[in-house]
């Protein structure tokens, strides 16, 4: 690293010491300034927990999410990776993925109350999410953090990249200034930015055919043709088993029946919400109507696809469904089912 003297025109090599030697620490220097700004690792994060305990009392240093949703655990060494720091993160990534939203909403107001910042976590993560997200956590990311890595991590990560998993190494290198200024300059490693557009296809080719695979298993969408007493009875039998999801499903049914056209999903987000009070806020019921419109494509009912019709953003079985309507031969049928189980 050097830095230029634009007026003497003259360049002048800058000191690069050891965190160490500088007499900087991991847990009080360094991670606080990756919490205070984590754009430093190169993308946008919201950091919600930092020295997070998990299981057997072990400490996460730093907890984010992403635009996705994704849980993001962010490792870090202040000057020597060692060997083991992969295995370390990927241990905790295997703690944090069975979080659900409420354990993920807990540790960021824990967070956020610690620091005496009179926000709300749900609200906040809501809004900082991209708006067709619709559960957390799906996704779990590593992103490891050392001014060097040892040669074992850095060939596990490759294969384990290769492999699927999603783990970033961002090398951070301290530089001292003519005038004794500290400059920290990080570089992502792990994946090389020319090679990241090629494992991203390869993690998507991967889900794709896992969704395929999951999709032969449980989906379908295959459309039956059962007589109306045959659909009465089957509609009615699934109201009667769905305990939580029935009201919603009822709502989801008088929505598409309200008018004789097509509804987009942001229309019947907003009507949940603001109309039927259920979710917490517009997203929160999107996630909630993905519950519903999941439902609709298991094997197992598939005397609903025979009246809801709907559209998917494209051909694959993995497509977000983004509109829904009744067929309407049957909307009587459906409204006078709907209305006995009431």
């Amino acid at each position: 690293m050097y830095q230029v003297d634009i007026e003497n025109r003259s360049m002048n090599k800058l000191k690069a010491p050891t965190f160490s030697e500088l007499n900087l620490r991991e847990r009080y220097d360094i991670q606080e300034w990756i919490d205070g700004n984590p754009d430093i690792l190169g993308e946008n994060l919201l950091i919600i927990g930092k020295e997070v305990i998990l299981s057997s009392n072990i400490r996460l240093d730093l907890l984010a999410i992403d635009r996705k949703g994704s849980l993001v655990i962010i490792e870090l060494k202040r000057d020597f990776s060692g060997s083991n720091v992969d295995w370390q993160a990927i241990k905790y990534a295997s703690y944090c993925s069975a979080f659900k939203d409420e354990e993920i909403l807990a540790t960021y107001q824990a967070y956020l109350d610690k620091k005496h910042i009179a926000q709300n976590a749900k609200e906040e993560i809501e809004n900082f999410i991209n708006d067709e997200i619709e559960v957390l956590n799906q996704e779990q990311r590593i992103i490891l953090v050392s001014r060097e890595f040892h040669s074992d991590v850095a060939s596990a990560v490759l294969w384990l990249n290769e492999k699927g998993l999603d783990i970033t190494c961002i090398k951070i290198d301290p530089f001292i200034t003519n005038n004794n200024q500290l400059i920290v300059y990080p570089t992502k490693i792990i994946p090389l930015p020319e090679a990241e557009e090629y494992i991203k296809r390869k993690a998507i080719q991967k889900k794709e055919n896992a969704v395929q695979q999951y999709s032969s298993d449980l989906i379908s969408f295959d459309v039956p043709e059962y007589n109306n007493d045959e659909l009465e009875e089957k509609l009615s039998n699934f109201l009667l088993q769905q305990g939580n999801l029935t009201k919603r499903f009822i709502v989801f049914l008088e929505i598409l029946l309200s008018e004789n056209r097509e509804f987009n999903r942001e229309e019947i987000k907003e009507k949940f919400f603001k109309e039927y009070e259920i979710g917490d806020s517009v997203q929160h019921a999107g996630r909630l109507l993905s519950n519903v419109s999941q439902a609709i494509t298991r094997k197992s009912n598939d005397f609903l696809r025979q009246f809801i019709k709907f559209g998917r953003d494209s051909d694959t079985s993995g497509a977000y469904k983004h509109s829904y309507y009744i067929d309407a031969k049957y909307r009587n049928l459906i409204h006078k089912i709907i209305n006995e189980d009431e």
